[in-house]
């Protein structure tokens, strides 16, 4: 009786010694798991936040470009002098000149650009100033 006992509580013994080793095993994994995507959460902020420019930054780069697009050179002041405010509707957008995907930083006035909304879906994040300027042709076929 005593030889089956003591057989049970070995047995007992290596079970809870096989579960434990399980659990270590289990939060082992979930703790990779868990830094991988807290890892991926802390890239998704970084990246927005280098991404990020702020409505006075916006309004500063503006002024600065004197609201004209820096790749086809339209501009509130050209529409404006057709009729007045008209350049009110014409849509200017602050580009990365350097793309976030590649480093660029938002904050960082030298690498912020005016662009018109045509010139900024042209370039994208993989092309150049110099490559979207190419690609326009301002509606005039060359013979």
């Amino acid at each position: 009786m005593e030889d089956s006992l003591y057989y049970i509580v070995i047995l007992l013994v290596l079970l809870v010694f096989l579960l434990f080793i399980k659990y270590i095993k289990a939060r082992k994994k979930y703790n990779n798991i868990h830094s991988t995507v807290r890892k991926k959460e802390e890239e998704k902020k970084a990246t927005a936040k280098r991404r990020y420019v702020t409505p006075k930054m916006k309004s500063y780069i503006l002024k600065r470009d004197n609201y004209t697009c820096q790749i086809c050179g339209i501009s509130k002041g050209l529409f404006d002098s057709f009729i007045p405010h008209l350049g009110d509707y014409l849509l200017l957008e602050v580009d990365h000149i350097v793309p976030v995907a590649n480093g660029g930083y938002g904050d960082d006035e030298n690498n912020l650009q005016t662009l018109c909304w045509r010139c900024n879906r042209k370039k994208g994040n993989t092309k150049t100033n110099d490559e979207v300027k190419r690609l326009i042709d301002y509606g005039i076929e060359s013979e």
